[in-house]
């Protein structure tokens, strides 16, 4: 074999080796990166953080922009992530979806009432009714709107004759609770801090059925004052000293006292 041939025969034979070195790199490089999409995910990391959300529907007649920034700061502080929704955001809607957002704190600073308008299913006029706890909206009323709702009487008509505010808006009964709002609450905490929430338990069970562990609310009417600073005391208990929602509002209520109008009582359920 000349030199020359020689020459010829080893340049081949180090082009294949070098081809073959690297087609062991490609294929050891695609290995590796097949290992590390194929690999789980192992949770490290800090983990989410709870969510909290501040309904401020009361906000309607009795603003207190104050309280809305105390609340949130005392929620916050106590590792949770806070959405506030004012009050022309409180519409039959948004309660209709609110379980499936994912919240484990939920504060209702909205009006509540036993004394309501339904349709009558008969003659289509509204007539006064005392029923069970409903939760005011902002949503103006309209005979054509949630009509099945309206005539499974889950919605009703309601107003506020002892405020600056005309006209009439829907309310949710604690049959749209339970049956009517999409999703669950996942154990979440609910305060409701409207007139009478627990002059029955209607309300609290409904919630209960959607998920809610505890219900907290007053037994009668309370006035817009003195129920921003029980919900004050209440929330440095409960995301604090005392997190068992029945001493909590023991202790809360040891330290604001019965409504000065009304007397009304803060209490827990269940």
């Amino acid at each position: 074999m000349t030199g020359s041939a020689r020459k010829r025969r080893f340049s081949l034979n180090a082009r294949r080796a070098w081809a073959a070195a690297a087609a062991v790199v490609v294929v050891s490089t695609v290995a590796a990166i097949a290992l590390v999409i194929a690999a789980p995910w192992d949770g490290a990391g800090p983990p989410a953080r709870p969510r909290a959300v501040i309904i401020d529907q009361l906000a309607f007649t009795d603003a207190n922009p104050d309280f809305a920034a105390a609340a949130s700061h005392q929620l916050e502080a106590a590792g949770y992530t806070v959405d506030y929704y004012p009050s022309k955001a409180v519409t039959v809607e948004f309660y209709r979806e609110l379980p499936s957002r994912g919240y484990s704190f939920v504060l209702l600073r909205s009006h509540s009432t036993q004394f309501i308008y339904r349709r009558d299913s008969a003659t289509s006029a509204l007539r006064p009714s005392e029923n069970s706890v409903m939760l005011f909206t902002t949503e103006p009323y309209s005979q054509v709107a949630h009509a099945d709702e309206q005539r499974s009487g889950r919605v009703a008509v309601g107003s506020y004759p002892d405020h600056q505010a005309e006209g009439q808006y829907f309310l949710i009964d604690p049959t749209f609770v339970a049956n009517s709002m999409h999703g669950q609450f996942k154990n979440a905490t609910v305060v409701l801090m409207g007139c009478g929430g627990l002059s029955t338990t209607d309300m609290a069970k409904a919630f209960e059925k959607r998920g809610a562990k505890e219900f907290i609310s007053w037994d009668t009417s309370v006035t817009a004052a003195h129920t921003d600073a029980a919900a004050r005391k209440l929330l440095s208990h409960l995301l604090g000293d005392t997190p068992q929602p029945n001493e909590a509002v023991a202790k809360t209520m040891a330290e604001v006292g019965p409504d000065p109008s009304f007397g009304s009582k803060l209490l827990a359920y269940p």
